[in-house]
């Protein structure tokens, strides 16, 4: 089963359909969660004690773009995070997480009016 994240990249005609939004918007989407994402990631690096060097541990199983396009697939096609997990390769938990963390960035960069939008969609399908 290929991914929801390679099948945008090979036919980008099919992404309104599959996340609701061009593929070009994607892609601008994608690099302003990703910028979002390193401030974040040194805001908390700053914050940090370590007790291993840095640059040591487990690399990270998904990239930005995976992550942000598994987050637009669950808001606009709402499977289970069984499901979502299936599609993206992780287990149901790390799809939680991850859906729940990237939504968070995505947040602060959509307009009001369209994360009010999900908010509301949100509580109707809870």
């Amino acid at each position: 089963m290929t991914s929801p994240l390679e099948r945008i990249k090979l036919y980008p005609d099919e992404s309104k359909r599959l996340i609701g939004i061009k593929y070009e918007d994607f892609i601008v989407l994608v690099t302003l969660a990703e910028k979002k994402h390193l401030e974040k990631k040194a805001e908390m690096e700053k914050r940090k004690i370590r007790l291993i060097a840095s640059g040591g541990g487990r690399k990270a199983e998904m990239t930005s773009a995976e992550g942000v396009c598994l987050c637009l697939v669950y808001l606009r096609q709402k499977p289970t995070f069984e499901i979502l997990g299936l599609l993206f390769d992780v287990s149901r938990t790390k799809a939680n997480n991850t859906f729940n963390y990237w939504v968070k960035i995505l947040r602060e960069i959509l307009p009001t009016s369209q994360v009010e939008e999900v908010k509301n969609d949100d509580k109707k399908y809870q």
